[in-house]
């Protein structure tokens, strides 16, 4: 964080770090963030270009940002310094190596309004009211795709279900074989899993909690539970499954000890929430009164009513106090945004700070990180919509599918001890000797007797399955912290141990006149 209006050469380096040059890889897992991270970048250039800065410092600051787009900026300042180029010419090469489509038109579009004398805080605050609707159409868009893949999702697993009931039925008339039920089994496993994968990918890229250096309290009481309760909750369930020789048992001590974690991390995305829905008002308040009054933010903080700053009054108390205290002001507003917790905070409040500090017009400031911090927020109500739905329906419809799945293996096994009876009967003295084929009955559909061990593990299987893409699913498309899967997953693992508990005993109960009677 900057120092004093008069440090911005100080602040911005060289440009020439060729770490900062270096572009990241995408993993398997990451999501497409380059509209995000584009949106961030010209949020805050916008904002610190009020103060007429030169390019070098323009080009400079967002290198150090660390988004995606940085290193391309980086790579610009680079050849200029270190190759003599003009900064045109350097953005039109540095976009012909440009694999992300987003920043190589960009790169074009800012080599040509250089390249015509276009002012460059006219350029970047058009630029940056562009993206801003690109990305909300995007987003938008994202958000459809979502409604219609919960929908599949569901029948997606009501269809996998039903291919391992027909599978497991089909076993009792013709013996399908060991290597067919487990084909069968797998493209059931492998289909659910793409289907919770493809929510995963298709969900809008929006971080909620903020991955800096400091952490916040809840941050490290959230990461403190789950370190301790994490490996608590393998070593009991692994324990019960030795000790009491029920899986079942295992996964209801397990979901048990998650269940903290989860409930941790629902509370801190539900503040975060409140305060990335507070700081809009808060940053636009606070710019139009440092215009108004030509003071600087610490003192115009000061001249706001209390009652308008909603959830971020803890937060800015202790701001207040800390600069009171003769504390550096830009880590002390480093401090306040890592104490909230909050990514979106720190993309805009980032801004805010240095384009104020550098001697940026405020009002402007205000209005560039108040527009992209609402408009971030109304976007993720609208997807909180689609995936609260989707949340309220994944939990009874795993209790459906799971239960099912018990109660007809539970039947089957009632049925083929029944039928080896029948077998053994039939093999005495006292048997008829009227073979099936004799009285019209196919040799292929008599029914078979069948390993009800290999039956058994099969189930159990396609259970832990569906617990672990169920309890994944919803957050794969609500997004978030990965610790909120643990909310979900506690609760899958209870309702799975509980419907192994109870369903089989219920069931054997039902046919116990049927397995008491004698053949």
């Amino acid at each position: 964080m900057p120092k004093a209006k008069d440090s911005s050469k100080d602040q911005f380096g060289s440009g020439r770090n060729a770490a900062l040059a270096q572009i990241k890889s995408g993993m398997l897992l990451d999501l497409d963030q380059s509209q995000f991270d584009l949106l961030t970048v010209l949020t805050y250039l916008s904002s610190i270009s009020t103060a007429n800065l030169s390019r070098a410092q323009l080009f400079a600051a967002a290198a150090e940002l660390g988004y995606g787009p940085s290193p391309y900026f980086a790579r610009v300042a680079n050849l200029v310094q270190c190759l003599g180029y003009d900064y045109s010419h350097a953005c039109h090469v540095v976009s012909r190596s440009a694999k992300d489509p987003t920043m190589r038109q960009f790169l074009l579009r800012f080599g040509n309004s250089m390249a015509s004398g276009e002012p460059e805080p006219v350029f970047l605050v058009r630029e940056r009211d562009v993206v801003l609707e690109d990305y909300t159409n995007e987003y938008e868009r994202a958000i459809e795709s979502l409604r219609k893949w919960t929908d599949a999702f569901v029948a997606l697993l009501v269809s996998c279900n039903l291919i391992v009931l027909v599978a497991l039925i089909s076993n009792m008339i013709y013996n399908l074989g060991s290597v067919l039920m487990i084909v069968v089994e797998a493209v059931a496993i492998i289909a659910a899993a793409m289907g919770a994968y493809l929510l995963y990918r298709i969900s809008p890229f929006d971080p909620m909690v903020h991955k800096m250096d400091h952490k916040s309290d809840e941050q490290r009481r959230m990461s403190l539970v789950a370190r301790v309760l994490f490996p608590t909750a393998l070593l009991a369930g692994i324990g019960a499954y030795f000790v009491l020789g029920n899986i079942a048992y295992s996964l209801l001590i397990s979901g048990l000890l998650i269940l903290p974690i989860g409930i941790v991390a629902q509370r801190l995305e539900s503040k975060i929430d409140a305060r990335d829905r507070d700081i809009a008002d808060f940053l636009r308040a606070l710019g139009g009164v440092t215009g108004a009054r030509g003071s600087t933010v610490i003192e115009s903080i000061g001249h706001i009513d209390p009652r308008a700053i909603g959830s971020l009054e803890p937060e800015l108390r202790r701001l207040l106090t800390r600069v009171s205290t003769g504390l550096d002001t830009g880590l002390c507003w480093g401090r306040f945004m890592a104490d909230t917790s909050s990514e979106l905070i720190h993309r805009v409040v980032r801004g805010f700070w240095d384009g104020n500090n550098l001697g940026g017009d405020p009002e402007k400031v205000g209005a560039y990180s108040a527009d992209m911090a609402m408009r971030v927020w109304l976007l993720r109500a609208k997807k909180k919509l689609v995936s609260s739905t989707f949340n309220y329906v994944i939990v009874p419809m795993h209790v459906a599918l799971t239960g099912t799945l018990v109660f007809i293996s539970e039947v089957v096994t009632a049925f083929n001890t029944k039928l080896v009876e029948a077998q053994e009967v039939a093999t005495t003295e006292n048997a008829s000797s009227i073979n099936p084929e004799d009285i019209g009955i196919p040799g292929a559909l008599s029914f078979q007797s069948f390993d009800t061990g290999f039956v058994s593990t099969m189930v159990m299987i396609v259970i832990l399955s569906l617990t672990a893409i169920n309890g994944f699913a919803p957050r794969a498309a609500a997004g978030g912290h990965s610790f909120k899967a643990a909310f979900f997953g506690s609760i899958t693992m209870v309702t799975s141990g509980i419907i192994l508990l109870v369903l089989p005993p219920m069931a054997q109960s039902l046919f116990s006149d049927t397995l008491s009677t004698p053949i």
